[in-house]
């Protein structure tokens, strides 16, 4: 990868948790048994974070992030997981199970926004240099920009 352009920015997304009530209630709906599980996507994640590592490429853990918003603990019983009582405020970031609110969007971009702070300074956009007109000239977009990530929170 980087060997053919080194000049390159990798980041890994490392998939969000499941919560296999919701998802399972789709299924459900659908005529079938449940297709996934909270169990199997953490397998999924942990392979997806240890390859990043292994790779030596930054990335984002939407599973953990997710899961700690949710008021989760490494090692604790997995949230999402037909196993343990349904988590509300999981539920709150993947309504459905699967697919994330506006809140769920609102920490992937949290999430993402801070790696790239961490790895990638250079793309943050305060450093960045404007190279081509901005659409409005009546309007500093990437001061709104710059404005709308100050006040980024999670609520």
């Amino acid at each position: 990868m980087k060997e053919n352009n080194p000049n390159i920015k990798l980041l890994l997304i490392i998939p969000p948790p499941l919560c296999a009530y919701r998802w399972g209630d789709r299924d459900h709906e659908a005529g079938r048994k449940p297709q996934r599980t909270a169990e199997h996507t953490a397998l999924y994640a942990a392979k997806a974070k240890s390859i990043a590592e292994e790779l030596h490429i930054p990335y984002v853990d939407l599973w953990t992030g997710f899961l700690s918003a949710a008021g989760w603990t490494p090692g604790a019983q997995l949230l999402g997981s037909t196993s343990v009582a349904k988590s509300e405020t999981l539920g709150k970031l993947l309504p459905d199970g699967l697919h994330f609110s506006a809140q769920g969007n609102k920490l992937c971009f949290k999430l993402i926004y801070e790696e790239i702070v961490g790895v990638y300074p250079e793309l943050v956009p305060e450093n960045m240099e404007t190279n081509v007109p901005l659409w409005d000239m009546e309007k500093d977009i990437l001061a709104i920009l710059r404005d709308g990530v100050a006040k980024l929170s999670v609520s």
